[in-house]
């Protein structure tokens, strides 16, 4: 490593910025995904939700939106929320490279690969503003690695352990899944003192660390009870009502106790898919390893290529991973104990919740490649940067960024309302399978049958009473001449989410068929809206 550290330029780190912006804002799309449409009306009603998950989020969201005017309108500030972050998160990660000692080039390539991987593709050109976060995160690790580097030469590391305290509490409290990251980082660091000078110096010596973070995140915590009791925008008596309400929320998503035998697949899955478009490999596979998939022949060849990919991307999260265990075993060598914090960390909440949500695993994206270039090895330089990012640059950017800006969302939604006629009955999903799909239209005037939404809510454990209560929906509307289609739920070759948990939860797709077919002419697949669905007709 280089006796003196080298400096980003400013030039190259507004280049950064600049080029970032401009290619996640090419990038944005008119689909609105997850929980946007939740955003747009909090902030187009000048209120917003508290939820401890993403405890600053939305306020600072509408903080920023009443700052500009709202000049830009609702679904542009939060897109330029999102793309302003991806941009400024690029360019502190450019910076911490270039101190690393990593050449321009390299470190050039390497935000490349961080803003082409698939979660930050997802969520960035969008009005989903969870990457808010970002810059924060890339903060923190900057300035962890500055730690790290300042007290590995015997240096005043101070200022950088505080820094990269404070900016963690932030990034906490935008982002709750943040917190593993965090508490490892201290960790490390009070063993790593505690073996050069002693237990009780290594506590003495990370106790600023841990003050910031708790007094940072605390005062946001109590800011924000303070904000929300203030605005009316909380119904919670007190501070622990506030946050322990918040988490019970956050806690119902959990699902790890259900699947704990398939928790090492779905995490190596869902890690690889942070970085890779892999858009049915997981649920395929799992329909064909749980006998559900009726012929894989047909899907084949795409399962195929998808696994190829998965490999190429997952041998690479492998090798990264082993050779940074030895090496950090072997010597406390200088810019691994930061990346491998926030990886484990990344690892220990994601694990535990088992989600492949593109919010809970973009954290691994930079401190992952962070970890694979401060390993040195030449080798694995080429294979994350010559290999992998040009790969995943034009898979990601092909099959899933640019059709997903160049989606015609008006005219497919006429389509899609021509197809069901004023009043139709649409019979599918409300959850958000990560692709384009029918449940993101804006459709007036058509009436819903979400299977998902009723399974969960209205007729929990009770499949009799969900198909009873689909049955009088579809009468209805065939009875009013109406017509009702079904999207998904009968489609044989999509497993998406939330396909796999209906099915588990008493629904499979053989049965939804089965009980129709007894009760109603299936036809189809018929186009509607450039999507298939299956009419019912009565008999």
């Amino acid at each position: 490593m280089n006796t003196t550290t080298p400096h980003a330029r400013p030039a190259h780190l507004a280049a950064v910025a600049l080029l970032v912006a401009l290619a996640y804002a090419w990038l944005c799309s008119a689909l609105k995904v997850d929980d946007v449409d939740r955003y747009w009306h909090e902030l187009g009603t000048n209120r917003f939700f508290w939820d401890l998950g993403h405890l600053w989020m939305q306020p600072l969201a509408l903080l920023l939106y009443r700052a500009s005017g709202g000049v830009l309108g609702v679904n542009h500030t939060l897109e330029a929320i999102n793309v302003a972050s991806v941009a400024l998160g690029c360019a502190v990660f450019f910076a911490t490279l270039r101190e690393a000692g990593h050449s321009v080039l390299k470190s050039a390539a390497a935000v490349v690969f961080v803003a082409a991987s698939f979660n930050l593709m997802t969520l960035g050109p969008t009005a989903h503003i969870k990457l808010m976060v970002l810059p924060a995160l890339a903060l923190a690790l900057h300035h962890a690695m500055r730690w790290e580097r300042a007290e590995s030469a015997g240096a005043p590391a101070l200022r950088d352990m505080v820094a990269s305290a404070a900016w963690s509490g932030l990034a906490v409290n935008l982002l709750v899944s943040v917190l593993p990251q965090t508490l490892l980082l201290a960790l490390f660091m009070l063993i790593r003192s505690a073996r050069r000078h002693g237990v009780a110096q290594g506590v003495r010596r990370t106790l600023p660390y841990a003050v910031t973070l708790a007094v940072v995140g605390f005062t946001l915590l109590l800011a924000a009870y303070a904000t929300a009791r203030q605005t009316g925008t909380t119904q919670a008596a007190d501070l622990l009502s506030f946050a322990v309400g918040g988490l019970k929320e956050k806690q119902a998503l959990q699902t790890w106790v259900a699947s704990w035998k398939e928790m090492p697949l779905r995490f190596a899955f869902s890690l690889i898919n942070n970085f890779a478009f892999l858009p049915s490999l997981g649920t395929l596979g799992r329909a064909w390893m749980w006998g559900w998939l009726p012929d894989v022949k047909p899907v084949l060849p795409s399962l195929l290529g998808q696994a190829a990919l998965a490999a190429l991307v997952g041998g690479l999260l492998l090798a990264t991973a082993v050779v940074g265990a030895q090496q950090a075993l072997r010597r406390a060598a200088p810019g691994l104990l930061s990346p491998w914090a926030f990886v484990l960390g990344a690892t220990a909440f994601s694990y535990y919740y088992n989600l492949n949500d593109p919010e809970h695993w973009f954290q691994f994206t930079m401190p992952v490649a962070l970890l694979a270039l401060q390993l040195r090895r030449r080798w694995l330089d080429v294979w994350l940067l010559g290999l992998v990012m040009p790969v995943l640059l034009a898979v990601n950017l092909l099959g899933y960024g640019i059709p997903k800006a160049r989606f015609a969302l008006a005219e497919r939604e006429q389509a899609l309302q021509a197809a069901l006629g004023p009043q139709g009955l649409y019979v599918g999903f409300a959850a958000y399978p990560g692709e384009p799909d029918s449940s993101l239209f804006n459709t007036a005037g058509i009436e819903h049958f979400n299977i998902d939404l009723v399974q969960a809510n209205d007729t929990p454990g009770d499949t009799q009473a969900l198909l009873a209560r689909l049955d009088a929906r579809v009468d209805a509307a065939l009875a009013r001449g109406d017509r009702v289609l079904v999207f998904r739920a009968l489609d044989d070759e999509d497993w998406r989410g939330p396909v796999m948990q209906v099915a588990q939860s008493g629904l499979p797709r053989a049965k939804l068929r089965s009980h129709l077919a007894a009760r109603y002419a299936i036809s189809g697949p018929v186009d509607a809206g450039g999507f298939p669905a299956y009419e019912l007709r009565a008999r």
